[in-house]
């Protein structure tokens, strides 16, 4: 079974290619386009996989996307309406984005695809919850057959930005989180930071 995953339009565009459970093929769009995090359709980084394995799109039993545009969106406005009236401004600025583009993912990556080899056939293009696509990125190359995974992976109900004001931001701020975990909470700060 060959399965493609495929991430884009956020940055960082890539493809990989699995075939039975090995990554034969991966590789960034910004080592062929040399435009520094990329987030473009990653058009060559799928011919480069494509041709490590001699084959069409149309060869392919499966296409993994990263993400699920709708849950992604759905995600955004409750961390909105949940931190309103801060990040209104953000709000503002990434709501056109999303109606205009985002929303329509799934459109438009059927018509890339298509483009890309005549005979795909759109009923392969799947989609996956981000951050299991990074548990999944971090744990299928590893030598190991079991692993644990942290709770952001398994549990994504929580939105990013929640997660973000959780989430120490630089190594000096995490003793003072494991410190507020063991002390049974966390102590918050400013901007969801915490004091250490």
């Amino acid at each position: 079974m060959r399965i493609l995953g495929i991430s884009a339009f956020y940055h960082d565009s890539a493809a990989a290619l699995i075939e039975d459970g090995r990554i034969v093929a991966a590789a960034q769009e910004e080592r062929f386009t040399r435009k520094k995090h990329d987030a473009s359709f990653p058009r060559h980084a799928i011919g480069y996989c494509l041709e490590a394995v001699s084959a069409k799109l149309s060869d392919i039993d499966h296409i993994a996307f990263y993400d699920k545009p709708f849950l992604k969106f759905e995600r955004l406005l409750e961390t909105y309406i949940a931190l309103a009236p801060k990040g209104f401004r953000s709000f503002q600025m990434a709501i056109p984005l999303w109606l205009r583009e985002k929303l329509f993912q799934k459109s438009l990556l059927r018509k890339k695809l298509a483009e890309f080899d005549e005979e795909f056939a759109s009923e392969k293009l799947l989609f996956a919850e981000h951050h299991l696509s990074h548990a999944a990125s971090a744990f299928y190359p590893s030598p190991y057959e079991k692993a644990a995974l942290a709770r952001r992976a398994l549990d994504p109900g929580r939105s990013a930005l929640a997660r973000h004001a959780e989430e120490p931001q630089s190594e000096g701020q995490i003793p003072g989180k494991l410190s507020a975990l063991r002390a049974g909470g966390a102590a918050r700060g400013r901007r969801g930071m915490v004091r250490s």
